[in-house]
């Protein structure tokens, strides 16, 4: 396999609903509250391989080696903040921008404002990408991307709409999430079926009919902890119970969930539990696999008993060695 190319990039997150606080409850109060959500997104940031870490005020800044580890831990990071209950009412939210530093010549200060000038344009508990962050993300995580599009061919030749105006780039938001921003006009892309609507597959091929590399080892991978699968450790559980390898915190997760086996050069996931293991890899829509086993690709994402979407945090992610 070939070593991942490095996609040193910035993430910026803006913590909203802070200045409402403090005019409520007084500077010392929402400072509180503000201080918990940045150690919430610090502990994601960390989970993530972060290079580096600065948060001041409401804001908090993490350079990251890799596009996908960014991308994972700012949908992390909105996880854990969503979570947080009201403090008198108000609501904190998070809104984040991430760019590559390639895209700013490598100089922190201005890869900062073009984040910082994502998230100010996101709507609320969004996550906005600049284009070149999105197209260096793997197919798989791109597809995670609630807000991606593909380029379409372009309509017949029409009269340019009254309202267009010549700007250097724009921001298409999906209500769900994310927002990927591409070169105007707009008009020329389509936005793909979002994964969420993906209906799990009703019953799986064999595992003969899958094409697969051979391969000697898998790299798990579950909130910063990592296990390699291979000849001499050919197992790995993964449930609700503290005796599994992986513990998986979501009620529906199975106390004996699933579990990845090595077998004659190839890894096969194995269902044991009662809502089913969602899939995701980089070649193939989601699917469901329900008391049965599958071989798994080159590199994707695992959810017990959810959608890989539904529940980034806890979901458990693998790679060919």
């Amino acid at each position: 396999m070939n070593a991942p190319v490095p996609t040193p990039c910035l993430l910026l997150a803006l913590i909203q609903g802070a200045d409402r606080l403090e005019a409520k409850l007084g500077k010392a109060e929402a400072s509180y509250a503000v201080e918990r959500c940045l150690n919430r997104m610090s502990r994601c940031a960390e989970a993530h391989a972060r290079d580096a870490l600065e948060s001041r005020q409401d804001t908090l800044q993490a350079r990251f080696e890799d596009a996908e580890a960014a991308l994972m831990a700012a949908r992390e990071m909105r996880e854990r903040v969503s979570a947080l209950p009201p403090v008198s009412g108000i609501k904190l939210g998070l809104r984040v921008g991430l760019v590559l530093m390639s895209e700013h010549a490598g100089v922190l200060e201005d890869a900062r404002q073009g984040a910082r000038l994502l998230a100010q344009a996101a709507e609320a508990d969004a996550i906005s990408v600049s284009g070149a962050f999105g197209e260096a993300l793997p197919a798989l995580a791109r597809r995670l991307l609630d807000g991606f599009v593909e380029e379409a061919a372009p309509a017949a030749p029409a009269p340019a709409p009254a309202q267009a105006v010549e700007a250097p780039s724009a921001l298409e938001s999906h209500g769900t999430g994310e927002v990927l921003t591409r070169p105007v006009p707009m008009q020329l892309y389509q936005p793909e079926v979002p994964i969420q609507q993906v209906q799990p597959m009703q019953s799986e091929q064999p595992a003969a009919a899958v094409s697969v590399e051979l391969a000697h080892q898998l790299r798990v991978s579950h909130r910063g902890k990592s296990w390699v699968i291979d000849a001499s450790h050919p197992a790995l559980l993964f449930g609700r119970e503290t005796a599994n390898d992986i513990v998986v915190h979501d009620p529906r997760v199975s106390r004996q969930h699933a579990r990845i086996e090595w077998r004659n050069g190839l890894f096969y996931l194995i269902d044991s539990s009662t809502n089913g293991t969602y899939l995701l890899d980089d070649q193939n829509p989601e699917r469901c696999i329900k008391q049965n086993e599958h071989v798994l690709g080159e590199k994707g994402h695992i959810g017990c008993g959810f959608s890989v979407a539904d529940n980034m945090s806890e979901a458990v992610a693998f790679a060919l060695l």
